[in-house]
């Protein structure tokens, strides 16, 4: 990836959390959370771009993909998703 790639994906990032925060003054609580992992997703793709790789951050990023659309369908689900990516990331520190 090139520098001018990587600054227009940094800024797209930095944009979707700045829009982000702005909404969650009008959307509901558990929103918060939902673009908190999604914003972390972002960023592994934005890793991944440049050449930085890493097998544990790769798995956790799957287990954002496959969990953080729980958040409209079920709170109790997305509450344990959140739950489970916690634990990977301690057992991953």
């Amino acid at each position: 990836m090139d520098k001018a790639s990587l600054e227009e994906n940094t800024f797209e990032l930095i944009s979707y959390m700045i829009v982000s925060a702005r909404n969650l003054l009008d959307e509901p609580s558990r929103y918060g959370p939902f673009r908190l992992v999604d914003a972390a997703s972002r960023l592994v793709e934005i890793l991944n771009r440049i050449g930085l790789r890493s097998e544990r951050i790769e798995k956790i990023k799957s287990q954002i993909e496959v969990g953080k659309h729980s958040v409209m369908t079920s709170e109790e689900e997305f509450h344990g998703f959140l739950d489970s990516l916690v634990s990977s990331v301690i057992e991953e520190i």
